[in-house]
């Protein structure tokens, strides 16, 4: 069984290792099923998490589109 790490976004917020704002990943949030983030995020209750692997292949992803 393989163990992944789920991040919320407050934790994503503060971290050195991401770029974003609450509000960027709020509105990444809101528009997760027409960004493709949706693969990555993990809804537990209320509460949104981002499983950390996938979220870094997104992250790759975007860039790729861009020259």
């Amino acid at each position: 069984m393989s163990d992944f790490q789920y991040l919320s976004i407050k934790q994503v917020a503060e971290s050195n290792r991401y770029p974003f704002t609450i509000g960027q990943m709020r509105h990444y949030l809101i528009m997760r099923h027409r960004n493709s983030l949706d693969v990555a995020v993990r809804k537990i209750g209320k509460r949104l998490y981002l499983r950390q692997d996938l979220f870094d292949a997104w992250i790759e992803q975007q860039a790729g589109g861009q020259s």
